[in-house]
């Protein structure tokens, strides 16, 4: 069991029943707080965001270069920024993750 506690089921309904329930003080702002994502996602500037849509086609730096009309050395640059903005380790999982969390649309994004 890799050193974790075992409870029976028969006392685990006792003991969620007796636990002191959650208190909610009316001054608290219970808004939901961004999720880690959109936080991620609202470091990165707005050329970051067409990069890393270009990188979740599946489109090589050189491409992504020329859409951008950019140096291909200045991808390079760009990709490198977002794989450490949003805690990647490579452009594969850069491409997944903007396929989660990146919107379809080009519209209202980021910081520009």
């Amino acid at each position: 069991m890799l050193g974790e506690a075992v409870v029976p089921f028969c006392i685990l309904g006792s003991i969620l029943n007796g636990a002191p329930q959650e208190r909610i003080h009316p001054l608290e702002d219970n808004r939901a707080e961004p999720s880690l994502s959109d936080m991620k996602l609202g470091k990165l500037s707005a050329r970051e965001a067409e990069v890393l849509r270009c990188l979740r086609e599946g489109a090589p730096n050189k491409v992504i270069a020329r859409q951008l009309d950019v140096a291909e050395a200045t991808v390079k640059v760009h990709i490198k920024m977002i794989l450490r903005k949003i805690g990647v380790s490579n452009r594969t999982q850069a491409a997944l993750w903007a396929s989660r969390h990146l919107p379809r649309r080009s519209g209202a994004l980021v910081n520009g």
